[in-house]
This record gives structure tokens, sequence and C-alpha cells, in this order.
């Protein structure tokens, strides 16, 4: 190991911390930014289809190809309605929220009945959570998610608590008004606008260090093994530190991207399809959305879209597409 006597990089990443599996492929978000736009969600629930190359004319100020035609990956998503069944609000309690109170409609399908026994006993009357106004501070809105309808074999429907922008009293009657119906995603995203993914990579088990940290494999005479860290530490009390490299799960993990942008959103029927379809995913008949760049997880994982949190100070329209290409095959834009 004389090569390493003096200087060795690092090896593997210490950007995320602890390494463990999620606990549900559904992700989890820890911070909601509103929007700045008026009274709406503040996220929506989509799923992963699969991704094609798209050819469009780049509009990034300051980019080397600004006004001329590039090639870029996109990810088509397939965004059923969300279904509103309830509001609930929260108020600040020692810095944490903490549910004050929720009201979920009777009339349920029977893919949501199930998830929600318990939860409609201690539901509140829209009139007993007005009087409630005074100390909440973030109004959510219960909705629900129906993976068949974007063709998934799932049954049970997925439930969120998606906050609403706006001024309390704004987003109460907002949510109350639209109580048992659908919202789209053309209501809550524009086109060319940018959005944060956060979603659940791709699981690959228990990996060893050079799999999962890109460890360097030891010289061919090692005594004992190669495919492991030269040395975990020596020190007394004997024990290991979190930046030495260490098997175990690798993937599965929660993550979020920042500042994606959406290319296009289709409404139902309207998104691309190749002849022989998309591979491990089925062809979505609800309305589609394409972002631009690479989605986390396989297909058909769900997906949550939510307001960016550090959005760029520039705003763009909807980008001019020339031609999607999918396995060779040309699709219609």
């Amino acid at each position: 190991m004389g090569h390493r006597k003096y200087s060795a990089p690092r090896r593997g990443s210490l950007a995320y911390a602890p390494r463990r599996r999620a606990a549900s492929p559904i992700p989890r978000v820890n911070f909601w930014p509103l929007r700045r736009d008026g009274v709406g969600l503040a996220g929506f629930l989509v799923y992963k289809v699969g991704m094609v190359t798209t050819f469009m004319i780049d509009d990034v100020p300051g980019s080397p190809t600004q006004g001329t035609e590039v090639a870029e990956g996109c990810t088509i998503l397939a965004a059923p309605p969300l279904h509103i069944i309830g509001v609930a609000l929260y108020k600040r309690e020692d810095g944490y929220l903490v549910e004050v109170g929720r009201h979920i409609v009777k009339d349920l399908p029977p893919e949501i009945r199930e998830r929600v026994r318990g939860v409609s006993g201690t539901s509140n009357t829209l009139d007993e959570l007005k009087v409630r106004l005074g100390e909440t501070a973030e109004v959510r809105a219960m909705v629900a998610s129906y993976p068949r309808e974007a063709g998934l074999p799932q049954k049970k429907a997925i439930i969120l608590s998606v906050p609403v922008s706006g001024r309390v009293e704004e987003a109460f009657n907002y949510v109350s008004s639209r109580l048992g119906q659908r919202v789209s995603v053309e209501e809550v995203f524009k086109d060319g606008g940018f959005i944060d993914v956060v979603g659940v990579t791709r699981g690959r088990g228990f990996q060893g260090v050079v799999g999962r940290f890109g460890v360097k494999i030891l010289p061919r005479k090692q005594r004992k093994t190669r495919r492991a860290v030269g040395a975990i530490g020596g020190r007394s009390p004997k024990y290991v530190t979190r930046f030495v490299p260490r098997a175990g799960q690798t993937g599965f993990h929660y993550r979020t991207e920042f500042n994606k942008r959406i290319v296009k959103i289709w409404p139902a029927g309207g998104a691309p399809v190749p002849k022989g379809g998309y591979i491990r995913a089925p062809p979505p008949t609800c309305p589609a959305v394409a972002l631009l760049g690479s989605v986390m997880g396989p297909a058909k994982r769900p997906i949550i879209l939510r307001t960016p949190a550090r959005p760029p100070r520039y705003r763009l329209e909807a980008p001019k597409i020339t031609t999607l290409v999918y396995a060779g095959e040309v699709l219609k834009a």
C-alpha cells in the first residue's frame, strides 16, 4: 500500500445518512413549500411510465445552445386526477405541526373505504372546523389517488395529505368547495414550470463496500479478501466511525431532486404511446406529464411532484418540442 502512504482519495459519498431502507415505496415529504401564484394544492401524485428522447428548442437564457435544437431525455409520468376526500387543520405547537381536526366525506369509493376505517369516525363537521381556524397554521387536503386509473394492477387507493397554499381562510374555503371532486394536474402545474421530485430509488438489496461505495479493490496478493476496506480504523476504545464505508442496504432510499422542468402536460388520452407500448409499464390513458431528465425509481413507482423549494430566478414558458423518439420509433408530440 505504498502508493497510499501520503494521499488517498476518499471512497464513497457522505451526502446521505443513514443509508437504510425506506419505510414504504410511497414517498415521504418532509418539507412542503407553498405556491406563490394563488390558492391551490402544493403537490401532486404521479406514476412513472418510462423515458423518451425529446428534440426541443433550447430556451434557457445564457445556455451555449440557446435557440438551437437539442436532444434531451424526458420521463413520462401518468397523472390520474386526485380525489379530494377531506380537509385537515394543523396548528404549531413547540415548533411542530399538530392536527386540530379533520373532516372526511361520507360517500367514499370502495377503493378507499377500508383505508379510512377509524379515521372517519373521528371526523368533525365543517362548522366545527371553521370555528378553529383562528388557531390553525396550515390547511391540508386529504386526497386519494387511484393507481388503476393509471393502468396499474393495484386496487387500493393511495391517500395523502397535501398542503393548500394561501391564507388559512382562503385555503379552507377552497378545499371545502372541492370536497368530493377531482383535481387535475393542469390545475396544479403548468408547462415549462419548475418542480421538485420526491420519490424512492430503485432497491438493490444488500451490497458490499465495492458496489455500495466504490471502494478500490485491494491488490492481488492481499492475504484475506480483496473486496473490502483495507482498515476500518484503529483506536481505543474500539469502535467504527460512521465515515468508514461498510456493507449494507443499497437503494430503496428517499430522495428529492430540485428544479425539474415540466416539458409538457397532455390531457387524458393525449400522451404519446409507441406501437409496442412502454417497457414494464402500461401506456397512460389518463393525463400525463413529461419531465426533463430522469426520475428516481423503477417503472410504475409513485412519485410526488411538489412546488419548488428554491426555484431559479428566471421563468420559462412551454418549450417548443419538435420530435419524440422511443426505442428508435418517432412518436407524436
